[in-house]
């Protein structure tokens, strides 16, 4: 009976994966149950390989399947050497494990959806905030984005721009910053853009630079107020500043390069510097104006600016910038397009106080008088708790035959509006404009909602 249970505690640590070494050397194995064992391993070893051959076609063992090293046992004394050599030949380091004790080897799935997954262990974390804008416009001149002004016929409801601003920290000096807007034209379709992508690389306080598609740094509103209608005052950006794709006449975007940085030493002016390099606006008007990823000339424009943060006056700011590029129109000479600007600004959290002016000239080679379009506009508007009213004056004179403005006309005019923050993070806006145009004269209402989310 003890020889009956030591025989079966053996064929029981055979089939462990685990086995290692066993406790207790066996004291007495007759040949005939050696042969058993030896045959059953046999048996093991063949039906093992079969299952690495069904996971593994062609290839190497896998490792749930891989052999173990087992220990050589003494030889009883009942049983000669002669005897034990007369069974089949298994070396000791060769027996594999036990299959019943393993799981069932399963060949991967050739659409496992694990092995898509693209999760990054320890990886930055993706920010997304969100914006909107919902419009009802009354008048010609009613739409906040559409320049030059005319496009509505009809009094009319307007889905404004659906925005998601998108931000990711990589480093302690490196992080992403993205912006794709769903808007809606005047065929009623919906486009996506994807109006910013930056990698921008911060030293310190005097140096940081990013890569990629950007706001130009003309004048002011231009970097102050991205896409998302919640953060201005007003219902809409002023007339020189809209979008190319709005019909705008500034190059408000660009892709290339952008560096900023506070000047040393006179920290008392807060004095920043920006250079800027890029693609430039395209020669022609046909197409994408913003020339993403293919550049219709080897030029490239550069745009230099400097600007002050005095301490001794909180909330305003001071500022200038130079922009220069060469354009290449089709079947006329080339131009050279300069842009200049000033502007100087107050803010605070009762008073707003805006005035810019731009002069974009345009001129032609082997042309002795060039093309020059006046742009500025004034805003000043007042806090009282939840409610803001405001004024805006804007005036934009492009010269006819400019050879390449989108639009050769004169827009000026007030609006007189009022802001009404009814909760933390949504807008209420209500906007009169009377617009003045050579060919005439035109008023139009416009009610905005705004919020973030």
């Amino acid at each position: 009976m003890r020889t009956s249970l030591r025989i079966c505690a053996l064929a029981a640590a055979f089939a462990l994966p685990g086995f290692a070494q066993p406790s207790t050397a066996p004291q007495a194995i007759s040949q005939a149950t050696i042969q058993a064992l030896m045959n059953r391993l046999t048996a093991a070893e063949a039906r093992i390989r079969d299952l690495e051959q069904k996971a593994n076609p062609g290839g190497t063992p896998t490792p749930q399947a891989a052999a173990v090293t087992l220990p050589t046992l003494a030889p009883a004394p009942a049983v000669s050497v002669a005897a034990m050599t007369s069974a089949p030949a298994v070396p000791a380091e060769a027996v594999p494990v036990n299959p019943g004790a393993l799981p069932t080897v399963a060949a991967p799935e050739k659409d496992d959806i694990s092995a898509h997954m693209m999760d990054i262990p320890g990886g930055p974390a993706l920010k997304i905030r969100g914006f909107f804008d919902f419009n009802y416009g009354m008048g010609p001149d009613a739409n906040p984005l559409q320049f030059p002004l005319g496009a509505p016929a009809h009094n009319t409801f307007q889905a404004g721009e659906f925005d998601l601003f998108l931000t990711s920290k990589l480093s302690d000096h490196l992080d992403v910053v993205g912006e794709v807007v769903f808007g809606w034209d005047q065929t009623n379709y919906a486009g996506i853009d994807v109006e910013r992508y930056q990698l921008t690389y911060r030293q310190n306080e005097y140096f940081q630079i990013s890569a990629g598609r950007y706001h130009s740094a003309i004048g002011y509103y231009n970097t102050a107020y991205h896409h998302g209608t919640w953060f201005g005052t007003a219902e809409g950006r002023p007339f020189m500043y809209y979008y190319e794709d709005s019909g705008g006449l500034l190059p408000v975007h660009n892709v290339g390069i952008t560096a900023t940085g506070l000047v040393p030493g006179i920290r008392g002016l807060g004095l920043h510097w920006v250079a800027e390099g890029g693609n430039g606006r395209s020669s022609s008007n046909a197409g994408q104006p913003v020339q993403n990823f293919l550049s219709d000339r080897n030029h490239k424009s550069y745009n230099l600016a400097l600007y002050a943060r005095p301490d001794w006056l909180t909330g305003a700011q001071f500022g200038g910038s130079y922009y220069r590029d060469r354009l290449v129109p089709d079947g006329i000479p080339h131009v050279t397009q300069t842009i200049a600007s000033a502007y100087a600004v107050y803010m605070t959290p009762k008073w707003e106080f805006l005035n810019e002016a731009v002069l974009l000239t345009n001129k032609q080679d082997g042309m002795a008088t060039p093309f020059r379009t006046p742009l500025m506009y004034t805003q000043i508007a007042r806090g009282f708790g939840k409610y803001r009213p405001y004024f805006r004056y804007q005036y934009v004179n492009s010269p006819h035959n400019d050879p390449i403005n989108v639009y050769t006309d004169r827009y000026q005019g007030p609006s007189l509006g009022l802001r009404w923050d009814f909760s933390d993070f949504a807008a209420f806006k209500l906007q009169y404009n009377r617009l003045d145009q050579r060919s005439g004269a035109s008023n139009s209402l416009n009610a905005q909602i705004g919020y973030t989310f």
